[in-house]
C-alpha cells in the first residue's frame, strides 16, 4: 500500500476551527481488500487510523461501506438482479462487522446500523429509534445499502448523509478526484477541482449514480471525492483543497 507523504493535521493546534464538524465517509469495498485477498489488514488499519484521527478532533462521523471486495451485484450477471443486489448488501454487512471490530479494538465505540434487517448483528437503520446514537460522539457504521435492490451504496451514503445531518459527504476512492474520463484508461483526462451538481449531470461524469447526486443536491450537501490512500482525512475536515469538491455553486 503506497502512500504519498502529506502533513496530517490530526494532532495540530491549527485544526481547532474545523470547516466540517459532522461528516459521512463513503468507503468502497474494494478499498478494504487487494486483488488476491478479500481483506487487507494494513489497509483496514490505515482506514481505522484515519477515522480515529478525525474523531479525536471532535468531528462526528458516519461511515458507509461498500461490498465490492466480496461481490459486486452488477457484475454477478449470472445471478438474478434482485438476488445479486441482496448478496451485495450482505457483503457490506460483513465489511461493517470487520470495521466495527477493528475500531472497538482501539477502544473506539462504534455502532453498526443496517438498511437490511440483520437481527443480532446490526441495528436497523431508523433515525428516530436510534436518536441517541445519532446524536452521540460514537462512530456510526452504515451497511446494508438502502435495504432495497436496484439502489447503490452511493445512494445509501447520500441518504445517510441527509439523515445524519452531515455537513459534507466524502467519497474515498483510488483516484485523485473527478476526471473527464477514466484516468487509468486515458492519460489526457481532465482533472476537475471544483464542480457543481449540474456540471456533473451535464458532463455525464460517472462518479456516483444520479439518485445519489439528486439527494445531495436537494439537501445542499457538498460532496468531496478524493484519493483515500494518498491524503489524510483531516485535511478535508480542515478545509484543505484536496480532490474534487461538488456543490450547488454560488
Amino acid at each position: 500500500m503506497s502512500q504519498k507523504k502529506y502533513t496530517d493535521y490530526t494532532n495540530s493546534k491549527k485544526c481547532r476551527k474545523l470547516k466540517y464538524q459532522r461528516i459521512v465517509l463513503k468507503i468502497s469495498g474494494e478499498t478494504l481488500g487487494e486483488k488476491t485477498e478479500i481483506f487487507n489488514k494494513k489497509t483496514i488499519d490505515y482506514i481505522v487510523t484515519q477515522i480515529v484521527g478525525v474523531k479525536s478532533l471532535g468531528v462526528k462521523i458516519g461511515v458507509v461501506v461498500g461490498g465490492g471486495n466480496i461481490i459486486r451485484g452488477r457484475e454477478a450477471r449470472w445471478l438474478n438482479k434482485v438476488d445479486a443486489d441482496y448478496c451485495g448488501m450482505v457483503a457490506t454487512v460483513i465489511n461493517g462487522i470487520v470495521l466495527q471490530s477493528q475500531l472497538c479494538s482501539k477502544n473506539i465505540p462504534a455502532h453498526l446500523f443496517s438498511g437490511l434487517e440483520v437481527r443480532g448483528v446490526a441495528q436497523y437503520c431508523n433515525k428516530f429509534e436510534n436518536l441517541n446514537a445519532y446524536t452521540s460522539n460514537d462512530v456510526l457504521i452504515f451497511v446494508g445499502g438502502t435495504g432495497n435492490p436496484f439502489f447503490t451504496t452511493d445512494t445509501a451514503a447520500a441518504l445517510r448523509a441527509v439523515e445524519f445531518g452531515a455537513d459534507i459527504l466524502i467519497k474515498g476512492t483510488k483516484v485523485e478526484g473527478v476526471y473527464s474520463s477514466d484516468p487509468q484508461k486515458n492519460r489526457t483526462a481532465t482533472f476537475y477541482r471544483w464542480l457543481t451538481f449540474d456540471d456533473v449531470i451535464t458532463k455525464n461524469l460517472e462518479i456516483m449514480d444520479l439518485a445519489a447526486f439528486n439527494i445531495c443536491k436537494e439537501a445542499n450537501i457538498p460532496i468531496c471525492v478524493y484519493n483515500f490512500m494518498h491524503y489524510p482525512l483531516s485535511r478535508i475536515i480542515d478545509g484543505g483543497k484536496i480532490g474534487t469538491l461538488i456543490t450547488n455553486g454560488g
